[in-house]
C-alpha cells in the first residue's frame, strides 16, 4: 500500500514539474513574440530618425545640385503606337514609394575629377596671352597672340611645361585641331606653380578650364558605382550624410519617373510633341531623325524644320543651360550622354500588377542605360527607350547622374 502511495506521489510530482516547464516555455514564446513586435516598433522609430535627418539631407542636396522627386505612381514603358517603340518597352504600372533626390544635370568632368584624381584628364587653365607675354615666358620672340592652356608633362629632361593653343567650341574650351605648341623656358620657370605665379603677377585671369563643364564620358558601370561609393564614404566622414542615406545610381524606374516628370508622351519636355536638335542634344540632322507631332498648321508643310546636329557634348552650365528642363527642373534627360542606371537588363512583367520600387532582375549580363545621346536620334532618346551594355563598357557617349536616397538590395 505504501509503495503504491509513494509511486502515486512521485507520478503527481512529475506531472507538476512537467507543467511548470511547459508553462515556462510558453512564457518564453510569448516574450519572444513580444520582442518581435518591439523590433517592429524600433523599425518605425528608424523612420522617425530619417525625418529628423531631413534638414541635413536638404542642405546636402542643395549643395550637390539635386532636385527632390516626390513619391508617386506612373505608367512605365510606351504604348503600341509610339514612334520608335521597341518590343522591350511593355507598359506596366509602377509605384515609387519613397522620395529621392536626383542630380539636376549630368555629372561633369569637374565633378568626376574631385573624386577620382587623375583617372580622367582634368581641364587645364586657359589664358589669353599677348605676344609680349609669350616672348617673356618662352625666352624668345616672334610669337602670335592667342588663347593657350598650360600643360606639364614628363619629358626627357624632366618636368617640362608647354603652352598649347585652345579654341572655344560650343561654349567650352578645347585643344585646337592643329594647335600651336610653345615650350616654356625651363630656366625661368621650374614648375607650373612658378608659371602661374608669374601670370597672376601680370593680372592675367584664367578664362576657363578646358572641358571641365562637359559631361564625363567613357566611364564604365563599375567605375560609376565606385564613384558613388567613394562619394558616400567621404560624406559620411565629414558628417554631411546621415545614415542610412547613400549616393547611388537611380533605378531604371526612378530614372524614367524623373524623366517623364508627370508626362505620358514620348518625351518629358515642352508640350511633349517635339524631340529634335532644337530642344535636346541629339542627332537632328535630317527630318527622319526627329519626332515632330506638332499640329500641321504650326510648321506649314515642314518649313520650320531646322537641322541641328552638334556632333559633340553640350557643356553643362547651371546658370546658362542651353536646353530647357522638364517640368521638374531636370536638364538633358534626353540626349547629350546616355546615363547608367542601377538595374540589370531584363523584360518587363506582362501582368496587371503594380510594381513597387522595382530594381530589375537579381542577376544578368548587362546593365541598363537611358536617355539617348548626342549621336542618337529622337527615336532612341525617348522617355521609354532602353539600352543595355556590359558593366565594363566605356563608350564615348555614356555618362551618368546620381541620386541621393535609401540604399537598394
Amino acid at each position: 500500500m505504501n509503495n503504491r502511495f509513494t509511486a502515486l506521489v512521485l507520478r503527481s510530482w512529475q506531472i507538476f514539474s512537467f507543467s511548470i516547464i511547459f508553462l515556462a516555455g510558453c512564457e518564453d514564446a510569448i516574450k519572444t513574440q513580444e520582442n518581435n513586435i518591439q523590433e517592429g516598433v524600433r523599425f518605425f522609430e528608424m523612420d522617425e530618425i530619417r525625418k529628423e535627418a531631413l534638414p541635413v539631407i536638404i542642405k546636402l542636396a542643395k549643395k550637390e545640385g539635386l532636385i527632390r522627386i516626390e513619391a508617386g505612381e506612373f505608367i512605365m514603358g510606351s504604348p503600341l503606337g509610339e514612334v520608335g517603340r521597341k518590343p522591350d518597352e511593355l507598359r506596366n504600372r509602377v509605384k515609387i514609394s519613397q522620395p529621392f533626390w536626383i542630380k539636376k544635370f549630368e555629372v561633369t568632368q569637374e565633378d568626376w575629377n574631385k573624386h577620382v584624381g587623375n583617372n580622367q584628364l582634368k581641364g587645364d587653365p586657359v589664358f589669353n596671352l599677348s605676344s609680349k607675354i609669350l616672348n617673356e615666358i618662352c625666352s624668345s620672340s616672334g610669337y602670335a597672340d592667342g588663347n593657350f592652356s598650360i600643360i606639364g608633362f614628363q619629358g626627357e629632361t624632366g618636368k617640362e611645361i608647354f603652352l598649347e593653343e585652345a579654341m572655344l567650341s560650343h561654349g567650352s574650351w578645347k585643344t585646337a585641331k592643329s594647335p600651336r605648341n610653345y615650350q616654356v623656358s625651363n630656366q625661368k620657370f621650374n614648375d607650373l606653380t612658378d608659371l602661374l605665379d608669374f601670370l597672376n603677377s601680370k593680372n592675367l585671369q584664367q578664362i576657363d578650364r578646358m572641358e571641365k563643364f562637359n559631361p564625363v564620358s567613357r566611364v564604365s558601370y563599375s567605375q560609376v558605382v565606385a564613384y558613388c561609393w567613394e562619394k558616400t564614404q567621404r560624406a559620411r566622414l565629414n558628417g554631411s550624410l546621415p545614415n542610412p542615406f547613400v549616393f547611388r545610381l537611380p533605378t531604371e524606374a526612378e530614372w524614367e519617373y524623373a524623366c517623364r516628370a508627370g508626362t505620358i508622351g514620348f518625351c518629358g519636355i515642352g508640350e511633349e510633341d517635339l524631340l529634335s536638335g532644337e530642344n535636346a542634344n541629339i542627332d537632328g540632322s535630317i527630318r527622319g531623325y526627329i519626332i515632330d507631332q506638332r499640329p500641321k498648321s504650326e510648321f506649314s508643310d515642314g518649313g520650320l524644320f531646322t537641322p541641328i546636329f552638334r556632333k559633340g557634348y553640350v557643356p553643362i552650365r547651371p546658370f546658362r543651360p542651353i536646353y530647357p528642363s522638364n517640368a521638374w527642373g531636370l536638364h538633358d534627360m534626353h540626349g547629350n550622354v546616355l546615363e547608367w542606371c542601377y538595374d540589370f537588363y531584363g523584360p518587363y512583367p506582362d501582368d496587371n500588377l503594380t510594381r513597387i520600387d522595382p530594381i530589375g532582375p537579381i542577376r544578368g549580363s548587362y546593365r541598363i542605360a537611358r536617355g539617348g545621346s548626342f549621336v542618337r536620334t529622337a527615336h532612341d532618346s525617348r522617355s521609354a527607350a532602353r539600352f543595355s551594355y556590359e558593366a565594363s563598357y566605356r563608350g564615348s557617349e555614356i555618362g551618368f547622374r546620381y541620386v541621393l536616397g535609401l540604399p537598394l538590395r
